[in-house]
């Protein structure tokens, strides 16, 4: 199953270092099967997060396809990149492009690069990093299945 990746824009008053409250927006991803859910889901995180009131502003689709994570805890900005799978046509022999947009896990803009080119080394086929720019996503949060309840002994309660 596909991810689908929303992006979630939050609005609230952030105290900041200086004691100033200025209100802030500040955006997160988060993997989702529906517009519903991505609400709940990015409300209930939030909950944790904000202290006071805050409200969804945007909540849109995302054309992020893919995520690397990173293991590294200094690899605490988010970085987007569109690549080109590049593939010929058996007919015409020429070259053809699809993109994917990624989202990688990094401390800055070298290591993003070095951590979409170890992601990518697998590929078998030629691709092109596009593009490589820094994001404002502040968290990501991917989709983690619910564990199921506890499954009932079908033959508990029964009397012999």
């Amino acid at each position: 199953m596909t991810a689908n990746w929303f992006e979630a824009k939050i609005k609230y008053i952030k105290v900041h270092e200086d004691g100033k409250e200025r209100k802030v927006t500040e955006s997160y991803l988060l993997d989702a099967l529906t517009y519903t859910e991505a609400e709940s889901r990015i409300l209930h995180e939030m909950e944790s997060v904000i202290k006071g009131d805050y409200y969804l502003h945007i909540l849109k689709k995302s054309n992020i396809t893919e995520i690397v994570n990173s293991t590294d805890e200094t690899d605490d900005r988010w970085y987007k990149a569109r690549v080109a799978i590049i593939d010929a046509d058996e007919i015409s022999g020429k070259e053809k492009s699809s993109f994917t947009n990624y989202l990688i896990a990094a401390a800055n803009i070298d290591k993003a690069l070095s951590n979409l080119q170890k992601s990518l080394s697998t590929f078998v086929v030629p691709y092109e990093i596009v593009n490589l720019t820094d994001t404002n996503f502040m968290d990501v949060y991917p989709y983690v299945a619910e564990e199921n309840p506890k499954e009932e002994n079908p033959e508990e309660g029964k009397s012999e």
